[in-house]
């Protein structure tokens, strides 16, 4: 293992913002209030990563080639991009309000790719299904990390008495099945169409499927395979799985929280649909992509959340993020925080209630 002791200077900048709702951070422990520690494995032994104002220190134990730690580094910690505050003037009006107000409320936020890991974050985002995140799945990948460590799709062969140890949510045993599909998914074409299977005419070399799919074909396509091969896997999964495994930041997962706030704020007008499996796996939501990879154009690209926050290019998965972390804080599903909204002044919902 290689020893790495590296500081980076950042600009607009912040640690704790950019992992909490990332799901690479599924692979990390916060130690302190800016310290995140990864789980030890053969690849990384007693790796850490601290904000000190603008300095950004990596330390601890590699097993990565040479060439590769910078690009690891840079990657996991979302500093590859560059400020997505800076391109904020380039939307458009209707966006540009909401995308000021909450770059200010969390200021730093960058999107982190995991360039070794992908296996991990696919658990991750598997067991994030109508759960709480912060609560639960990275109390279950901590305890995933530590028996499995780097050979996480061993948990395939894990007794019920062993995934009890995990928890007891039906997330736990669903991943199983999950998993299972997913690392055969190219060995079994049927059902795709046509125009999907001709950008898998890598699928008989395929030795890591979950790379394969960040970042060997286009987003859109791997999206479409995950959503048709892969059982439990829909649009907001495959989205998640991308944003956080690819450097595709024009990917926008719809979870509770964008819509809560999209309809609250009735950013879109009211009838607005969330993107739906039957659709998203034989459709693209974009003309110039529908062009580009010769694809039909869904049916409901008018009336899509999800095509609508896609205007937003590549600052769509950053203004995804900011969403997340502004749902959990005041725009609730259940008991939202309006009194102290920040935003209240410009929310249809406030002002109805």
């Amino acid at each position: 293992m290689r020893s790495i002791n590296i500081t980076l200077e950042s600009e607009c900048y912040d640690l704790n913002l950019t992992f909490k709702p990332s799901f690479v951070s599924s692979t990390y422990k916060q130690i302190e209030k800016n310290v995140w520690k990864k789980f030890d494995s053969p690849m990384f032994r007693g790796l850490t990563i601290r904000q000190e104002k603008r300095n950004i220190l990596i330390k601890g134990l590699v097993s990565i080639d040479r060439e590769r730690i910078e690009d690891f580094v840079f990657a996991e910690t979302g500093l590859w991009h560059a400020p997505f505050e800076y391109d904020i003037h380039k939307v458009s009006k209707k966006f540009r309000w909401v995308l000021e107000e909450f770059s200010y409320l969390y200021s730093g936020v960058r999107i982190p790719v995991s360039l070794f890991e992908q296996d991990k974050i696919f658990i991750a985002v598997c067991l994030s299904k109508r759960t709480d995140y912060e609560v639960f799945v990275r109390s279950w990948m901590e305890k995933i990390l530590e028996k499995y460590g780097n050979n996480v799709l061993d948990i395939v062969y894990a007794s019920k008495e062993d995934l009890l140890k995990i928890g007891t949510s039906y997330q736990i045993f669903d991943l199983i099945d999950t998993l299972k599909s997913a690392t055969i998914f190219h060995k079994s074409l049927e059902n795709l169409p046509t125009y999907v299977k001709e950008h898998l005419h890598y699928r008989e070399r395929i030795e890591n499927p979950f790379r394969f799919l960040s970042t060997e074909i286009p987003p859109q396509i791997a999206r479409m395979v995950l959503i048709s091969k892969v059982k439990g896997i829909g649009p907001k999964t495959a989205d998640s799985y991308l944003l956080n495994t690819s450097f595709h930041t024009d990917i926008a997962p719809v979870d509770t929280h964008l819509r809560n706030v999209i309809m609250r704020l009735q950013l879109f007008g009211e009838n607005l649909k969330t993107p739906q499996s039957n659709l998203c796996s034989k459709y693209v939501c974009r003309k110039y992509v529908s062009r580009k990879l010769k694809i039909p154009l869904c049916p409901m690209s008018n009336s899509c959340i999800r095509v609508k926050i896609l205007e937003l290019g590549e600052l769509a998965g950053w203004f995804q993020t900011l969403i997340y972390l502004f749902g959990r804080e005041y725009c609730r599903k259940n008991k939202p925080q309006c009194d102290t909204c920040p935003l209240k002044k410009d929310c249809n919902y406030f002002s109805s209630t």
